[in-house]
């Protein structure tokens, strides 16, 4: 018969473990686990949110997927002291415009038509891409009712 020599400070599972030690490694076991479950948590909700465009290529090639029968853009950039579109917002630096259109299935027929203000060219690209992608989840919305 065999007997295997197991040191006196290796007492997991043994009878012989004092409580608090026991309660100690299982709380230690549970904590990490939680935080485990919550960075996966954080990490599944950050890839599905959508990322910011970061330049006007990316602009294009977002906007290209959302609007798969095509879409036009016109930028207008606001100097210091031009005159201004009566309907243009009050900003404490000279704005930038965006009109944008997206078309429809049928040929130049204009489906959605909107205008956004910001004070960037960054800011307005990612303007238009957000109220598209709005659009499609608002699309979305109306056609589970």
């Amino acid at each position: 018969m065999t007997t295997a020599f197991v040191p006196d400070s290796f007492r997991w599972g043994s009878s012989s473990a004092p409580l608090l030690e026991t309660l100690l490694i299982v709380t230690a076991l549970a904590v990490m686990s939680v935080a485990v479950l919550l960075a996966l948590k954080y990490l599944h909700r950050r890839a599905r949110r959508p990322r910011p465009v970061a330049d006007q290529w990316q602009a294009r090639t977002v906007m290209g997927e959302l609007c798969p029968s095509g879409w036009q853009a016109r930028i207008t950039l606001y100097g210091w002291g031009a005159p201004m579109p009566d309907d243009a917002p009050t900003m404490r630096v000279p704005p930038v415009e965006l009109e944008w259109k997206q078309f429809g299935e049928q040929p130049g027929r204009v489906a959605i038509e909107r205008r956004v203000w910001a004070a960037s060219l960054d800011e307005a690209l990612q303007s238009m891409v957000d109220d598209r992608r709005t659009d499609i989840a608002l699309e979305q919305i109306e056609r589970q009712w």
